[in-house]
């Protein structure tokens, strides 16, 4: 049985890891890293940058961004109940032009083929959190998970799933730990981790022995209510 987490090797190349790395060092945005619950260091020792706040970062950005969404789809495509089974989609049938609901039965036929436009249409992207966790101190060695509710607004009660790319290889300890399915995933340069938000996947990250650790992390929501449903008259 699959435990839902999927690793996507040279999701970004090493050339752009190693260019965003140095790019991160020479930063003046860095900022002490946060939990949901605000800076907390017995859980969480990092500095961190949110990209889409600083016009520097935008070139690296897309590329980022289009990565995220290459993968996304094929994380989606292959686990479309993330999908269809929260929220039932009518959708136009591609040879009848009529509408029909979206299922797990017909989704070969009517779903995978609009597959970009139904994720854009129920989801969307947060903020892209890029991080470095010193060697020998940095760390999120607190077991958690990504869904709670959050003062102040609701996005995080809308995330489906959490993603992460390792910028550097780190021989030696920084692993992500998840803890129901006993998995440890080692970090590589460019390797993309997708997994749900959900207590099923708590994790935490170990702190890096052989080097400092860099790392993306974000989550794709689900869109507001109002921008998903149609106001019927």
């Amino acid at each position: 049985m699959t435990d839902f987490i999927e690793l996507y090797p040279n999701a970004l190349s090493p050339e752009f890891c190693k260019r965003f790395i140095h790019d991160f060092e020479r930063s003046p945005h860095k900022n002490q890293g946060r939990t949901g619950g605000g800076v907390d260091t017995s859980k969480k020792i990092s500095q961190d940058i949110y990209l889409n706040q600083h016009a520097e970062f935008q070139p690296a950005l897309e590329t980022i961004l289009q990565a995220c969404i290459t993968h996304i789809t094929e994380y989606v495509s292959k686990y479309y109940f993330s999908l269809i089974s929260s929220i039932s989609l009518t959708v136009q049938h591609p040879v009848t032009k009529q509408p029909v609901q979206l299922t797990a039965d017909n989704f070969e036929e009517v779903g995978r083929p609009n597959l970009v436009n139904l994720i854009q249409y129920l989801f969307r992207l947060a903020p892209i959190n890029a991080q470095k966790y010193l060697q020998g101190k940095g760390n999120y060695n607190y077991w958690h998970s990504e869904i709670f509710p959050q003062l102040g607004d609701n996005n995080a009660l809308h995330r489906n799933l959490l993603f992460l790319i390792y910028l550097n290889d780190v021989e030696e300890g920084g692993e992500t730990d998840f803890f129901y399915q006993e998995r440890s995933v080692k970090p590589k340069a460019g390797t993309m981790v997708i997994a749900p938000c959900g207590f099923t996947h708590t994790h935490r990250g170990n702190v890096p022995v052989s080097s400092d650790k860099y790392v993306l992390t974000s989550w794709m929501l689900f869109n507001p209510a109002d921008k998903i449903y149609t106001p019927q008259p």
